[in-house]
């Protein structure tokens, strides 16, 4: 099975937020002000994976909207919560999606390593800056 229709069966859906964790620690280490962390952390969010041809979309809503279209193993452009520029490569590995990011200018941002996996049927996103680690599950939303 190719890795994007392993994508598809796995990853592909609308997924809501379930928990957070670390999250806090997560905004902090990437200079998130205290009145937006507190307000990220009660935040509801919704996660879209979509596969389109050989691309993916990856769009969240809440607490700050953001989307990603790229195809596995090729270069894109995203950005972190600040806004700060990044240059990503996406891979797919033994049933995870990884994304590794870096910041356009060192000075502003953080390399970020992102992991999407299936975990007891939640989607589990770990985002690793850093020596934080924060985990984000989302449970997927019936039709």
């Amino acid at each position: 099975m190719s890795a994007i229709a392993e994508i598809q069966e796995k990853l592909a859906g609308v997924w809501v937020l379930k928990t957070n964790e670390n999250l806090d620690a997560y905004l902090q280490e990437i200079g998130v002000g205290f009145i937006m962390r507190k307000l990220a952390v009660v935040a509801n969010s919704t996660m879209t994976i979509a596969i389109e041809g050989e691309k993916i979309r990856i769009s969240t809503n809440r607490p700050k909207d953001s989307q990603a279209f790229f195809t596995l193993g090729e270069e894109f452009d995203c950005k972190d919560p600040q806004d700060n520029q990044f240059k990503a490569i996406a891979t797919w590995q033994n049933g995870v999606l990884f994304t590794d990011a870096k910041p356009v200018d060192p000075y502003l941002g953080i390399p970020h390593l992102i992991e999407r996996r299936i975990v007891d049927g939640d989607l589990e996103m770990k985002i690793t800056v850093n020596n934080v680690v924060c985990k984000r599950i989302f449970k997927k939303k019936s039709d």
